[in-house]
């Protein structure tokens, strides 16, 4: 029997308090990157540390979410996102308030770093990208995006609160109070409002799942059409869209995690310069409710073109060559919007090409790729500063990377009736 279709407006109604709880949950994974840059100073001072000694934790945090992403996706997939999101955010917050006893070796720093990256696993976008899908179909570009604007949430606020936090209580009581604060008040919202399709069929609701697959029983609903890991392992669109993500995150991840000192090089006051950044946080909120509201009206490579090409004009306006804080702002603002739109336009793609039987591992693999290149990408930044004693080098590659990433999207093609297929083929799901 053919699904009915819910309107946006009645998915909105049913689903919006997983939209608000994983906007909050999903905005701590991202404080440790953008909040980093406002503990360089304090942490050069008191252990001596070069930048790429300090950057270093992020390089480890990168590579673990890149090796802890499919395995983490298949778990996903097993077990649904609401009891992975709450465990995660309990134990990624107690372990970054655990960087308050950082003593100066290098050996426990990455310790550190290790432990935080582990846990952080259970709340990477991957973990609210696939929620938001099991419930949303009609809207789903607009509710992705406002759960992905955590991210630009925690990018806005996560300098100018843990600044304050570091002039009030030194750098060791704002990890303590980013972890246990940020972290519990997501925790606890999370708990109270985040249901995807897998736990609303445990409870009994099966509402938002017999919308996708037209009134079966909830045990049946939660079986959602798609690739399987096998079929996107060959699929050209998933290879280019992992590729473009890749180079993205490689070169933007590492100007974006020094964007701070970046700015304050230029003459700017420390200050001002954690306000500059922080705008590019609410840039990158416009880019994701523009792009998601786009990609639900129209498919093509226009969108996820611009989102990933309009990089280069940002990263070319950070170079100063203009001398203006303006331009410096408006720099900041459009590498924001464009990290916002990419994040964006990547997770709606995967759910539409590849489908959501297999959503948590072939996002999780993606994922990975673009969490190899936040890995590089910090330490690539900062060794290149510690060279040359400037970012320059780095941002004059970064403009012409980031328009081969936006050519990589061009020519994707329709989306896939991954529903009628499986309609037609009747087959088992894989193991």
């Amino acid at each position: 029997m053919a699904a009915t279709k819910r309107t946006a407006l009645e998915e909105w109604k049913a689903h919006w308090p997983l939209v608000v709880s994983g906007m909050i949950g999903f905005s701590f994974f991202t404080v440790v990157t953008y909040a980093l840059g406002t503990f360089t100073e304090p942490m050069e001072k008191e252990f001596g540390w070069s930048r790429a000694q300090i950057y270093l934790g992020l390089t480890i945090f990168g590579f673990v979410q890149m090796a802890g992403g499919p395995p983490m996706g298949a778990l996903l997939d097993r077990i649904g996102t609401r009891r992975m999101a709450i465990t995660g955010l309990i134990t990624s917050g107690i372990t970054f308030a655990g960087f308050s006893l950082a003593d100066g070796t290098t050996a426990q720093w990455i310790g550190l770093w290790l432990a935080f990256a582990l846990c952080a696993l259970m709340i990477k976008s991957t973990v609210w990208s696939a929620g938001t899908s099991s419930v949303f179909s009609t809207s789903r570009g607009l509710a992705l995006a406002a759960v992905l604007t955590g991210s630009a949430i925690g990018q806005a606020l996560s300098p100018i609160i843990a600044n304050w936090l570091i002039e009030s209580y030194g750098w060791r009581g704002a990890f303590r109070w980013l972890g246990f604060g940020w972290a519990g008040i997501g925790a606890v919202l999370v708990s109270l409002m985040f249901y995807d399709a897998k736990a609303l069929a445990r409870r009994g609701r099966n509402l938002a799942a017999a919308a996708l697959s037209g009134g079966a029983t909830a045990a049946a609903a939660v079986v959602l059409p798609g690739l399987t890991a096998r079929e996107a392992l060959r699929d050209s669109r998933m290879i280019r869209i992992a590729i473009a993500n890749l180079l993205m995150a490689s070169i933007s991840g590492g100007v974006s995690a020094h964007l701070v000192p970046l700015i304050a090089e230029t003459g700017i006051s420390k200050t001002t310069a954690v306000q500059m950044a922080a705008t590019a946080g609410i840039a990158g909120m416009v880019g994701k409710f523009l792009t998601g509201w786009l990609l639900d009206r129209y498919q093509g490579s226009f969108v996820p073109f611009f989102s990933f090409a309009v990089a280069s004009l940002g990263h070319f306006l950070l170079l100063n060559t203009l001398g203006t804080p303006s331009a410096l702002t408006a720099g900041a603002m459009i590498l924001g919007y464009s990290s916002g739109a990419g994040l964006q336009a990547t997770t709606y793609l995967v759910s539409r090409y590849a489908g959501l039987r297999k959503f948590g591992t072939i996002f999780g693999t993606i994922a990975s790729m673009m969490l190899a290149g936040t890995a590089i990408g910090p330490l690539v930044a900062g060794r290149v500063h510690d060279v040359t004693g400037a970012y320059t080098a780095l941002l004059m590659l970064a403009s012409p990377t980031m328009l081969v990433c936006a050519l990589l999207f061009v020519g994707l093609g329709p989306y896939p009736d991954f529903a009628a297929r499986d309609d037609q083929s009747k087959a088992p799901e894989p193991a």
